[in-house]
């Protein structure tokens, strides 16, 4: 009980705090009254309310936040570049290399809840590259424990779609447009889907599955950093994801 009422006021890291998902990560956390802290590599303009914005910050870099994990209450992994990056190397760098340094720098410093945003992917050969960082940023997040050495929780969240407003400097654009129909229809047909995709899993694997909406992802981070045990290594996938928040969970 000391090491959750001494945790109290510390604050909750969010790396790529200022993308599609770590905005909304942020933005839930403060609304919980959370101390959070929003990561990137530039220099904030303005901060959200309740948000306290960090620049300067390279995930390629570790001595650009190491000294901002002691006493962290957690970790948010938002950070990434999108499938479509052919480059094996940029898309290692980006999708791997940034995650695994910062899940690295929090192990040694025993932070005790670790959020990794990660992703539900096809096999396709097209995006080889960005599923093969993600891949190995899920295999080091499951090491945390052990890295850790101490009593931890991690959440891996793996959407595959992700639906909501994204903000582009000042101008936003409306995944939902697109997104929120697919959605439904993914949503009623689910079994069918699920049927395709374990007939032609090289196809369709992690493909046929309603978007989540970015305040579920949030709400899930948020529920982790929030919790006040410690339930190990965890996953959260599309099937858990759609619909989270909507009733009681565990």
């Amino acid at each position: 009980h000391e090491l959750f009422s001494s945790e109290a006021m510390s604050r909750t890291l969010v790396f790529g705090g200022r993308g599609f998902v770590g905005a909304a990560v942020c933005k839930e956390l403060a609304k919980r009254g959370l101390p959070v802290a929003s990561l990137g590599r530039s220099q904030p303009k303005e901060a959200a309310t309740g948000v306290e914005e960090l620049g300067g910050i390279d995930a390629l870099k570790p001595d650009t936040f190491d000294s901002l994990l002691p006493g962290a209450r957690a970790v948010v992994i938002a950070i990434g570049e999108p499938p479509w990056v052919r480059d094996r190397e940029r898309a290692m760098r980006f999708n791997g290399t940034t995650n695994i340094n910062i899940l690295q720098s929090a192990a040694k410093h025993k932070v005790p809840r670790v959020v990794l945003v990660n992703a539900t992917m096809p096999t396709w050969s097209l995006i080889a590259p960005y599923r093969e960082g993600k891949l190995a940023a899920e295999r080091e997040a499951l090491r945390y424990p052990e890295q850790c050495g101490t009593d931890c929780e991690v959440l891996v969240i793996k959407p595959g779609a992700i639906t909501g407003t994204r903000e582009e400097g000042n101008l936003q654009i409306p995944l939902w447009i697109v997104l929120e129909p697919m959605r439904m229809v993914m949503s009623l047909l689910s079994r069918p889907c699920e049927a395709l995709e374990s007939c032609l899993p090289s196809l369709f694997g992690g493909v046929l599955r309603p978007p989540v909406r970015v305040e579920e992802i949030a709400m899930a981070a948020a529920d982790a950093v929030e919790a006040n045990s410690l339930k190990g290594v965890r996953e959260l996938g599309t099937k858990e994801l759609v619909g989270y928040g909507t009733c009681k969970k565990d």
